[in-house]
């Protein structure tokens, strides 16, 4: 858990405190809430994911949520700096514009419920809802990703959320497994066991050697702040399918690219200028074509010569799919798509 408290403590400006009193929910938040409206036209000059709060003025558990998730000071504070957040009566009387379509209460009785939370909720009308929203497509005019979470979320259960979705997690991984990966990188104890069994090269040491290898190389790039790195690095390299045959067949290298190390690769200086420009490692963007997503993973054949750049969060089943086709060269034979259906014909 500590581990995981630092990583957050990146995103606030201020040290730990201890817990507020209990205050009514419009003050005890220490999330800076605005309208959908607001958050749309934020969104289009500055693209961020939005959080949306569903609650009703009824609902108990809304407010409890209010008082202990929402007042913890560094999970709000990395709401208000990564997300756009909402709070949306369900049960509002007013009319609601979304995406060119207005939307009223419906229902019978004198508890209606607006039509907008009834599609953004899934027809679930459970209290608290957390819509998350992020990657929106202008041809389709609608969110990519759009992640549905019924129920009150205490902060360890809304932490994956928020980086799952902050960090596109979804474009290589299911929610559900990206949140049993992260149980296991901060939580689980035979985790820190795991990592010490993996050797780590630093960048500049590691190739400074230029002799031909005797293994291939992979390049771990990520920064202190990704959270996806950090449950990748802990627990997909040290997952029981990958773990040997990295031993066997690899050398490591931890990459971070805010690192002001002069590298030499390939015999050429390679400088991290740290500025508003450029303000990661030459190297690193060399690797990635200055296409550099956190995490991204280098693949270097024996004579340290780039075969492959994937980027993104991978989950442990895939990497060892990916370690396997480049260390067996199958690479070099065919292509990922055969050699993947060939290996899971099931999947």
């Amino acid at each position: 858990m500590k581990f995981r408290i630092i990583i957050l403590l990146l995103f606030s400006v201020s040290a730990f405190a201890s817990r507020a009193q209990l205050l009514p929910q419009t003050e005890q938040s220490l999330v800076k809430w605005m309208t959908l409206s607001e958050a749309m036209q934020k969104y289009e000059s500055r693209p961020k994911p939005i959080l949306i709060d569903f609650y009703t003025d009824w609902c108990g558990w809304c407010k409890r949520m209010m008082q202990t998730t929402y007042s913890d000071e560094m999970l709000s504070q990395y709401i208000n700096n990564n997300f756009y957040p909402v709070k949306f009566n369900a049960e509002t009387k007013d009319t609601v514009e979304y995406l060119g379509k207005k939307y009223g209460p419906v229902g019978n009785g004198e508890k209606k419920t607006n039509a907008l939370a009834i599609k953004m909720m899934q027809e679930k009308l459970l209290y608290p809802t957390t819509l998350f929203l992020n990657n929106f497509d202008k041809s389709k005019n609608e969110f990519v990703l759009n992640m549905v979470a019924s129920g009150y979320l205490e902060q360890r259960k809304m932490e994956p959320m928020l980086f799952f979705v902050l960090e596109n997690v979804s474009r290589n991984a299911p929610f559900e497994e990206f949140s049993a990966q992260f149980e296991k990188a901060f939580f689980d104890s035979a985790t820190e066991e795991k990592i010490k069994q993996l050797v780590w090269l630093n960048p500049k040491d590691a190739f400074a050697h230029t002799e031909k290898k005797q293994k291939k190389t992979l390049v771990f790039i990520h920064t202190d702040w990704c959270n996806s790195c950090r449950v990748m690095q802990r627990t997909s390299f040290t997952s029981d399918s990958c773990m040997a045959y990295l031993k066997n067949k690899y050398d490591l290298i931890d990459f971070n690219p805010e690192t002001t190390d002069t590298i030499v690769f390939q015999g050429q200086a390679f400088v991290n200028p740290r500025n508003a420009q450029m303000p990661f490692h030459q190297l690193a963007l060399a690797f990635t074509r200055n296409n550099l997503v956190f995490p991204t993973m280098i693949v270097l054949d024996e004579d340290l010569k780039p075969v492959d750049a994937i980027p993104s969060y991978i989950q442990p089943v895939f990497l060892n799919d990916i370690i396997h086709f480049y260390g067996e060269d199958a690479y070099k034979k065919q292509s990922w798509k055969d050699y993947s259906d060939a290996r899971n014909p099931k999947r």
